[in-house]
This record gives structure tokens, C-alpha cells and sequence, in this order.
């Protein structure tokens, strides 16, 4: 198929691989493997912000939940065209005193005539990379119009697994698979208030064994001591500094610049 005109050849790549049922068979694969390890990790999808993943990917949350349900979806579902989506940034990105903004004000930022816009919004011009990249910065969305569908669901996505996982780790309980490696952004709230309860959980637990008679001392080995030393061995080296900070904070061991 011939590349759109003002497209780049990684835009028009992406265009062509969802106007195949291979590419929506292939997220719908990728989306299928997020929920087996939510499941795996004792959660649903239903931990999932689909306002803010709808808000972050344009993909509207009814789509994305027939993805995860195996249900046929057609490629223009996964990938509206690129006046959809510049309308449905003029409808979320509003300005301070919650109205729209103007054509006028969108071609002024960027650059462009007015008419540019316009044609944009009707499907009658294509554009180019520069333009497309204005726009998203202009409305506070990098990537937006850039990235495939795959690539910005799965970045989005990618949060919530690293905050399910980290619940595991913090529990106790061992993540066999790891997959899907992405960028961060927002992550699931509801994960958020579990992960935020686990670290209390230990947080305490180091506090009582900072008070606690050691060995030295002429006291036995603290159980809790043990366990909260156990926990922190099994976290991968990068959550394990996290969460020291939190906890040399709490028992009052952290460093500070004079």
C-alpha cells in the first residue's frame, strides 16, 4: 500500500500493520498475556484506569475491553484515523477555564494557517512530522500521534504490571514471569492504595525491629526482624533501594546534606 501523504515511514508502518488483522490479533495476543499475569498476580483488569488509559491512548475503553475479551475489533477501532484523533484531543485537552480551544489558537502554536486545521479535523490533508509532533506538545500528549497502538497501550499498561508486581514482592510472593517491559507513566490507583498499604506493612515492621533487643543485646532474634530482612533480599535490586529510602526514613536512619 502506498504511504500516505506527509506521512512518515514509521507512521505509515504503523498504519499498515493495524489495517491488518494480523497486527489486532497480534495486541489482541499482547493484551491477552497482561491479563494472564494479572490473574497470576491475584488481580483483574478491572484494577485498570480505563478513563486514564482511554485519556492517555485515545482508544476508547469499550474497544480495549473486547480486546481483552478476544472479541473481534476492527483496525480502525485500534487506530482512528488522524482526524479522530486530533478531535478527540480538542475535546479532552481543554484549556484553564474548561472550554476548547480555538482552530485560531491551535494553528498559532503550531504554526500553521487556520485553514491547516481545519482540513486536519475534515480528513481532506495528511500531516507531516513536524506538525503531528507540534500538535501532541501543544496539547500535552508526546507521542500521540506517533506512536503505534501496540506500543502506546502497552506503555501505558506497563505501570499497572510493575505495581502488581511489586505488591507480589513486597507479599512475599515469588513473580516467575516477567514480560512487556516498557516506559512508566501513571499506573491503576486501586494498585496504588495496595501498594502503598504493603510498604506501610513493612515500614512498620522495620520500625518495631529498630526498637527491638538484638542478639547483642542479650534479646533473641527478632521473627519480624528476619522476615522484613528475607522480604528485602527477594526484591530486584532497583525496587530494594526504593524502598530502603522509605524505610531509612521511617526508622529515622536517612541521610541528609549539611
Amino acid at each position: 500500500m502506498r504511504r500516505p501523504r506527509g506521512c512518515t515511514d514509521d507512521e505509515a508502518g504503523d498504519r499498515l500493520f493495524m489495517e491488518s488483522t494480523t497486527g489486532v490479533e497480534d495486541l489482541a495476543a499482547a493484551l491477552a498475556s497482561i491479563k494472564a499475569e494479572l490473574e497470576e498476580l491475584g488481580h483483574t483488569i478491572e484494577v485498570i484506569n480505563f478513563d486514564r488509559l482511554t485519556d492517555e491512548t485515545g482508544i476508547a475503553e469499550a474497544t480495549v475491553r473486547k480486546l481483552f475479551a478476544g472479541d473481534s475489533v476492527s483496525p480502525d477501532e485500534v487506530d482512528p484515523p488522524f482526524k479522530d484523533r486530533l478531535r478527540f484531543l480538542l475535546d479532552t485537552r481543554l484549556k484553564e477555564n474548561g472550554r476548547k480551544h480555538t482552530f485560531q489558537e491551535v494553528a498559532d502554536a503550531v504554526g500553521v494557517a487556520k485553514s491547516t486545521i481545519t482540513n486536519l479535523l475534515n480528513g481532506s490533508r495528511n500531516p507531516g512530522f513536524d506538525v503531528s509532533k507540534d500538535l501532541a506538545e501543544f496539547f500535552n500528549a508526546p507521542g500521540f500521534f506517533t506512536l503505534g497502538p501496540k506500543t502506546a497501550l502497552l506503555t501505558a499498561l506497563e505501570p499497572v504490571l510493575e505495581q502488581a508486581r511489586l505488591i507480589a514482592e513486597l507479599k512475599g510472593r515469588r513473580v516467575e514471569r516477567v514480560a512487556l517491559r516498557g516506559s512508566v507513566s501513571a499506573g491503576s490507583d486501586q494498585l496504588s492504595r495496595q501498594l502503598q498499604a504493603a510498604i506501610h506493612q513493612v515500614v512498620e515492621t522495620a520500625q518495631r525491629a529498630s526498637q527491638a533487643p538484638t542478639a547483642a543485646d542479650g534479646g533473641d532474634e527478632d521473627p519480624e526482624l528476619s522476615e522484613l530482612a528475607a522480604t528485602m533480599r527477594s526484591l530486584p535490586a532497583r525496587h530494594r533501594r526504593s524502598v530502603m529510602g522509605i524505610l531509612r526514613n521511617a526508622v529515622g536512619l536517612a541521610k541528609h546534606d549539611d
